[in-house]
């Protein structure tokens, strides 16, 4: 049976820090968190201690049978740790697909995440995971519900406040706490304090939001601001 799917409906989909994946819905207050960034590093960085550790044995032994047993080693670990990530996006992936069309949306936006976020703390995304792998996944799997895939802009998504739009610096607290700055939020306390809210959630909620699209790393307004600035 063919999706219902509405137009005007799509999902954003945010890789944070303190959860890996966060799904919104551009309307409506339907979210998903997925998954725990403390096991992903747990696991991955174990893993990773476990290669540089042969890595750096395998420059002390000479040659020999210990030599070429332990290179079946290294290449086991490497298998392993692919196979691991590529896993882990599938559980991944198949949860964002699965939102997307329990929420009937046609679209699923991504942040434009080539070479984005180098120098920023939320780097780990480029170093410990696969995020090519990911999004051809979301592609594939996207493409077999009717939902189409689209990128955006990712500057500001995090610092921006997805209820009001008001940029201001220092509105993420910390790595997981996003309150807005503007006093005439709408996202209010029962004390008439703006809200906390969770900043991967929010960030999640603005690229639901945005209209931003890129297919290119010079179409995104982070990469044309550093080139001016060069120039």
């Amino acid at each position: 049976l063919e999706n219902k799917l509405d137009k005007d409906t799509c999902i954003g989909v945010d890789l944070g820090l303190s959860i890996p994946a966060v799904c919104s819905v551009n309307m409506g207050s339907e979210r998903l968190f997925i998954g725990s960034y403390d096991d992903f590093i747990r696991i991955r960085t174990q893993m990773q201690a476990r290669k540089r550790s042969l890595q750096k044995s395998l420059t002390l032994t000479k040659g020999g049978k210990g030599r070429k047993k332990k290179l079946k080693a290294l290449d086991r670990l490497k298998d392993k740790e692919r196979n691991w990530v590529k896993t882990y996006n599938h559980t991944l992936t198949n949860r964002i697909v699965k939102f997307a069309v329990e929420n009937q949306a046609s679209k699923i936006k991504l942040e434009f995440l080539e070479g984005y976020g180098e120098k920023e703390p939320d780097s780990f995304v480029l170093r410990n995971w696969s995020y090519y792998e990911m999004q051809t996944m979301i592609e594939y799997k996207a493409k077999r519900e009717g939902i189409e895939i689209v990128t955006i802009d990712p500057y500001h998504t995090s610092q921006t406040c997805s209820y009001c739009g008001h940029y201001e610096d220092g509105q993420r607290l910390e790595q997981s706490k996003f309150q807005c700055k503007n006093p005439d939020c709408p996202n209010k306390d029962k004390k008439g304090i703006n809200k906390i809210e969770n900043a991967d959630w929010n960030a999640s909620k603005n690229i639901a939001l945005s209209d931003k699209v890129v297919t290119k790393r010079s179409q995104c307004e982070y990469y044309m601001k550093k080139k001016l600035e060069k120039n």
